[in-house]
């Protein structure tokens, strides 16, 4: 492995991590008004409707955006096991089959240990969640269909993004 190979591995890890914590503002936001307030200007906080209105933005952008972090994080963790030989494509389960059989199973353990803990009513896989979610970055960032957006629990990729990165950083 170079060292610009490993620099690159690296850099796909804290582009995951950075939008990852970006992604967590934006859906603590929904859960705390308060949050926006502080961020917006006075005379915009003002505005009627300005708090919900950049709620549902943050909604919006939270959507689209763990699908690229999730993206992100399994690239960065198949290049790991491939002596940095990148992964190419935007489809989730495709990037997750690339990964070993062993790193699979380990993932679908961490990501087990994060939803009992975190949020008990979703029952699928990792590997069903990223099935579900195969396209969205590609389909869902030009917000042509936002109802599609508003479906479903926000948390679900924050934990598979969670799962991914702690496996990772494991190895």
């Amino acid at each position: 492995m170079t060292t610009q190979q490993d620099e690159l591995h690296r850099l796909r890890h804290g582009q995951a991590l950075a939008l990852q914590y970006a992604a967590q503002i934006l859906i603590s936001s929904q859960r705390d008004p308060q949050i926006i307030r502080r961020a917006l200007p006075g005379a915009e906080v003002a505005a009627t409707n300005a708090v919900s209105t950049t709620a549902l933005g943050c909604e919006y952008a939270a959507r689209f955006l763990l699908p690229f972090v999730v993206e992100l994080a399994l690239k960065a963790l198949v290049a790991k096991h491939r002596n940095d030989q990148g992964a190419w494509g935007h489809r989730l389960s495709k990037l997750f089959d690339e990964l070993p059989a062993h790193v699979q199973v380990e993932l679908e353990r961490d990501f087990e240990q994060i939803r009992r803990t975190g949020f008990a009513v979703e029952t699928r896989t990792v590997r069903r969640v990223l099935t579900d979610h195969d396209n969205d970055f590609p389909e869902w960032r030009y917000l042509d269909d936002p109802s599609k957006l508003v479906g479903g629990s926000i948390y679900t990729l924050q934990f598979v993004a969670s799962a991914v990165l702690n496996v990772y950083n494991s190895r």
